[in-house]
């Protein structure tokens, strides 16, 4: 009987020389033809894939010790070919960096700014796998010290970005082999300044917006910025309080004054309000709604339609307060159609709607000078905590990727309600 079972071919056996050789004499003490050319000494050993690596040196004590060295990584594991202790990070930096596509634009151009700001220009040409330790730790101190533009010191959570990006980088050329272990490991970092977020009160939000709903009544005055509507002149013409804020008018609700009470109703980013459209807002459910799908990100003076930070889709419950008013807002809109607009027409940019619109109404309001748009953000969270929410709901309203960020942002709120263990 012939069987008919195919058979792999035996391996094919390959010479594995191993050791020093004096490429100056024979086996018999002889001159060879390479008598006094190049360097004497070749130290040759097959590696782990079957390749045969040799070297040459000037000593036989030089290239033993180095063979010594070869198999000793070859027998423990640690072995690097020659091509990959000669990969640098900037190899292995172009590889993360496509990596980094599932990420949101914002974050790939951070990302992308930090590490060709603060990790290339002093690791880039070293080969990865002579990246050591003590060294990480003495560049993170420098980057603290005077790492910055003009020598000047980063700031603790830039300094800790890098780091952990670098880390990454470093995480990659682990998992392609070309280092045992990662130098980034356990290098000390400077501590992040304990700051509670910064909030407007509801009275407070209330100002803000009833002050843009003002300045958004006045005519626009020949050859003046809306930027400076809320000018000294402006202040000056207003009656004052006991206290010396100046009383808001009254005036129609303004697109300017919704967006206000929007972002301190919802909690939402200001660049997930720019991204709602008209079809995205629910005013029949109880209570009524909004769906956070897109969010408009600025990247390099480009404005980007993309996915919520975190990839966080939500819905996400506003008071019934605001239904008419956004009906009114939405009327006349398509279903696509964004529910806020630049007078361009394109969706709004941070930037230019907090320094024509915010900002004056927030100074002409008399709340804190260095307030900003994402205070909006902040207060909504403080307030939904002290009404009796709890982290985990508030943690679904702003679309935070996990509790613990919500509780570590805002464990300031209600302090004084702790009450004694066993009380």
């Amino acid at each position: 009987m012939t069987d008919s079972t195919e058979r792999s071919p035996a391996p094919t056996k390959r010479n594995r020389r191993a050791g020093v050789i004096d490429r100056w004499r024979d086996k018999n003490k002889q001159p060879t033809s390479r008598d006094g050319k190049g360097l004497r000494y070749q130290a040759r050993y097959v590696d782990n894939r079957g390749k045969e690596i040799g070297r040459s040196f000037s000593t036989k004590k030089a290239a033993q010790a180095w063979l010594d060295e070869q198999t000793a990584d070859l027998v423990k594991g640690t072995y690097l070919s020659p091509e990959k202790r000669a990969t640098t990070v900037s190899d292995i930096a172009q590889a993360w960096t496509a990596g980094l596509s599932a990420r949101t634009a914002s974050t790939q151009a951070t990302y992308r700014t930090l590490v060709d700001s603060y990790v290339l220009p002093v690791w880039g040409d070293t080969p990865v796998s002579e990246v050591q330790h003590s060294d990480v730790v003495r560049w993170v101190a420098d980057l603290s010290a005077s790492g910055g533009k003009n020598g000047k010191a980063l700031s603790a959570a830039t300094v800790r970005q890098t780091h952990k990006l670098f880390g990454q980088i470093l995480i990659l050329a682990m998992r392609n082999g070309h280092i045992n272990g990662n130098p980034a490991d356990h290098v000390p970092l400077p501590r992040l300044p304990r700051k509670a977020p910064k909030f407007l009160t509801v009275v407070e939000v209330e100002r803000v917006a009833a002050a843009a709903d003002y300045l958004a009544s006045q005519p626009k005055r020949s050859g003046a910025r809306t930027d400076l509507h809320a000018d000294d002149s402006t202040r000056s013409e207003l009656d004052r309080d006991d206290d010396g804020t100046p009383i808001i008018p009254d005036a129609p609700v303004s697109e300017n004054g919704l967006i206000v009470r929007l972002l301190a109703a919802t909690g939402l980013r200001f660049g997930e309000l720019a991204g709602l459209r008209v079809e995205c807002i629910d005013l029949e459910s109880t209570p009524a709604r909004l769906h956070v799908v897109e969010a408009v990100v600025e990247v390099e003076g480009k404005l980007i339609i993309g996915e919520p930070k975190t990839h966080q889709a939500r819905w996400v419950p506003f008071r019934s307060s605001l239904v008419p008013l956004l009906r009114a807002q939405m009327d006349a809109k398509a279903p696509t159609d964004h529910l806020f607009a630049a007078s361009s027409g394109g969706p709004l940019r941070l930037r230019n709607w907090s320094r024509r619109s915010f900002t004056p109404a927030a100074t002409l309001a008399g709340v804190s000078e260095d307030a900003t748009v994402h205070w909006l953000r902040h207060s909504a969270a403080t307030h939904a905590l002290e009404s009796g929410k709890n982290h985990v709901e508030v943690q679904q309203i702003l679309g935070h990727a996990a509790p613990s960020i919500t509780l570590d942002v805002y464990s300031h709120v209600n302090p004084a309600k702790l009450t004694a263990i066993g009380e």
